[in-house]
């Protein structure tokens, strides 16, 4: 339901995800480790270490984790090849390929119709919009594993206090999710801002058993947040391609292009409110995805009144694409004419 509603926010959490697991590769090599790649990095942050101290039962470690124990010499770079990684996988290349191909080809269609003049319908296209965020999502998770149940346990010889104590004030804190919190705080954001969840919803046995799927690390760097923004902004305007379509009623018609210009204009405020916080350098201005300033007064407004009037445009557009199936024009049973497009002599 979130992939049709608001893909784009699945899109972000895979961003961030892919965000991750380069700065992974990216300290592990500059700790002189280059058989540690993304499909490594993306096991450790879906839960696929477990790391068995001691004196404690083992819990799961992200990737950025697992690099600081290596770094203290508690651990060595854990031995696993990327064969071994996609063995517990439950998807491959080939299934990927295959759902690529498919809206590929959907998509060709869709414009092959476009330039013999036919019209495409606003369920159409706004499955190409969906598809936009889909094939970015499969690059983004390309090394991703899918579904491993059996993770890979890293024994240490040490325990965990004698980490924590050599760790210093930084290992103080009561952690949350795990002992090694202090090294990448947590970024599961439904129960770490609403504990009664956590205690009805778990999985809050601490340490944790397995790393939350809602864990959303951020996105890092100019460029990670404008491709972002870029891809978002392409999305929220194909809907503006059906602004002459013959919608079954003017009233149809008049909500479709209402709500075109209601995402559009959330995008922009939210930018803009956006723009305003990477600017500042003090709290509560402090930009993290859905924490920082989002989640105080007043300067949550800047992120929940465009969502709201976004996710309230996004539910209406899909709401007039369908309606609109029951009284389509008579061309959009015309079939593309394929050999147009084959050079005659």
């Amino acid at each position: 339901m979130l992939g049709v509603l608001a893909p784009e926010t699945v899109l972000l959490a895979a961003g961030g995800q892919w965000a991750s697991a380069k700065r992974s590769v990216a300290d592990m090599k500059s700790h002189g480790s280059d058989s540690w790649t993304l499909a490594h990095a993306f096991y450790a942050d879906s839960g696929g270490f477990l790391l068995q101290p001691l004196d404690s039962s083992p819990f799961p470690v992200t990737a950025k984790q697992i690099h600081y124990m290596v770094k203290q010499n508690y651990l060595s770079v854990p031995d696993i090849s990327e064969k071994e990684i996609f063995d517990k996988s439950k998807a491959d290349y080939v299934t990927k390929t295959i759902a690529c191909l498919q809206t590929g080809w959907f998509v060709t269609e869709c414009a092959a119709r476009a330039i013999q003049k036919l019209p495409v319908s606003p369920i159409e296209l706004s499955t190409c919009a969906i598809i936009l965020c889909t094939v970015t999502i499969y690059f983004f998770w390309l090394q991703k594993p899918l579904n491993v149940a059996t993770p890979t346990t890293l024994t240490v010889g040490e325990s965990m206090q004698t980490i924590l104590q050599r760790a210093g004030s930084d290992a103080e804190k009561r952690f949350w999710n795990t002992p090694l919190d202090f090294v990448e705080p947590p970024t599961n954001y439904t129960f770490c801002n609403w504990p009664a969840l956590a205690n009805r919803l778990g999985p809050y046995r601490k340490p944790l058993v397995r790393i939350p799927n809602d864990r959303n690390p951020r996105l890092y760097g100019l460029r990670q947040r404008f491709l972002y923004t870029l891809i978002l902004v392409i999305f929220s305007t194909i809907s503006f391609a059906e602004w002459y379509f013959e919608f079954p009623t003017n009233i149809e018609k008049t909500v479709w292009r209402v709500a075109c210009i209601v995402c559009e204009a959330s995008l922009l405020v939210h930018a803009i409110g956006e723009g305003v916080v990477l600017c500042q350098k003090s709290p509560p201005f402090d930009y993290i995805y859905i924490e920082g300033y989002k989640l105080q007064w007043p300067a949550n407004l800047l992120f929940f009144v465009p969502a709201a009037t976004y996710f309230v445009a996004r539910i209406a557009l899909i709401a007039v694409a369908v309606s609109s199936l029951r009284m389509m024009p008579a061309k959009s049973f015309v079939q593309v004419q394929w050999s147009a497009f084959i050079p005659h002599l």
